[in-house]
């Protein structure tokens, strides 16, 4: 990830959203001019979000990033700062359960360091349990639970015993110019079993395996493009979607884990889009439009694996998506800019239902002789 990748994110005022499937949330609980830069869920009960405002540069002493939590569905809302972590801002943080979220946070390397930092008690007290420029950027949690991967450029930081200890290490491979693309921790990389994927800033997918253990870049043939957003819904099947610039916004897929891609030419419109699956419901995608693109923020949907989308306008900036079954999603606020304002957008709709194959997967067949004697041969 380089600096100037958060130079040139603004934030700007959006159209309006139905009412009928985004449901606004934890109103008024966070302070003007934040950002949900991440959020993360456990079934569909138990939400965690990071905010923080957005700086170009160095970061103030007295800045606190702010967590947000609901254990019920979003009916009753906790905001608090994280005063352990003052001059910092988050990017990423991963839920365990009602009461225990790990976060990370990044100082742009002029203040108080780079860090994960965990609390156990509803976000009353945090501990700092790795200090590392790793810990700054991108967190994820394996399925098996016990292995962690912090991810921030050429740094990387394993865990296996569920983020007690941490090994540091390194990666090799990107070039001089080449970064992490990031909008949002939520949607930035794709975990599925022991599997990482993420996207770089030339067209590029890095793919960890054996939990971060092992990695490889895999040139997509997409050409020079900006990975946006990467999403699996099983360790065969992804989207990406990749732009050349706002205008120039498409969806590419692959169907045998990222070691190939196929540009479908499809896109849910122009502007910088972050991408979730949907879970239970294979061939759903859902993608949020909520940066870099005035007057033209949207929701879209996906119902087969990439092939067409359906959008619908927002009334508020947003950010980040993430969907924990087919009836429950939610979207992180863009930019909190007054009193009241919904941090915090729940999808309320009717469920999302999609494909069972992606379109490739389905064969051309010839059949001879005709009409069939006693064999029939199949092609």
């Amino acid at each position: 990830m380089k600096h100037l990748l958060f130079a040139f994110i603004s934030w700007f005022a959006l159209d309006g959203m139905h009412a009928q499937n985004w449901v606004p949330m934890a109103q008024g609980l966070l302070p003007s001019n934040r950002t949900v830069f991440a959020i993360s869920a456990v079934g569909d009960q138990v939400l965690w979000a990071t905010a923080s405002q957005n700086f170009n540069d160095e970061i103030p002493l007295t800045h606190q990033p702010y967590i947000l939590r609901t254990s019920d569905g979003g009916l009753h809302w906790v905001a608090k700062p994280v005063e352990e972590a003052a001059g910092t801002i988050s990017f990423d943080i991963v839920a365990l359960d009602s009461l225990t979220a790990v976060m990370t946070t990044q100082d742009y390397g002029n203040g108080t360091g780079r860090a994960l930092y965990r609390t156990t008690d509803g976000g009353e007290v945090w501990e700092r349990i790795l200090f590392d420029i790793s810990g700054g950027v991108d967190l994820t949690r394996f399925s098996d639970g016990a292995h962690w991967l912090a991810h921030n450029r050429q740094s990387l930081s394993l865990s296996s015993d569920n983020g007690n200890i941490w090994q540091p290490d390194f990666l090799n491979g990107y070039t001089e110019s080449e970064y992490q693309a990031l909008y949002t921790g939520t949607n930035m990389s794709c975990s599925m079993g022991d599997t990482l994927w993420n996207g770089t800033s030339e067209g590029r997918v890095i793919r960890f395996t054996n939990f971060g253990d092992d990695y490889t870049f895999i040139n997509t043939g997409l050409g020079d493009r900006y990975i946006l957003s990467i999403a699996f819904t099983d360790h065969l099947n992804g989207l990406l979607i990749h732009e050349f610039n706002l205008n120039d916004v498409k969806i590419a897929r692959s169907t045998d884990g990222g070691n190939t891609w196929i540009d479908l030419g499809t896109s849910p419109g122009a502007g910088t889009w972050n991408l979730t699956a949907i879970p239970g419901s294979p061939g759903a995608y859902a993608a949020i439009n909520g940066i870099f693109t005035p007057s033209n923020w949207k929701i879209a949907i996906s119902r087969d694996y990439g092939e067409t989308w359906t959008t619908e306008g927002v009334n508020r900036p947003t950010n980040s998506i993430l969907f924990t079954s087919p009836t429950t999603g939610w979207a992180g606020a863009g930019l909190i800019t007054f009193p009241n304002y919904p941090a915090i957008f729940k999808y309320v709709g009717e469920p999302l239902v999609g494909v069972n194959h992606p379109d490739e997967l389905i064969v051309e067949m010839n059949t001879s002789p005709n009409p069939v004697e006693e064999v029939l041969h199949v092609t």
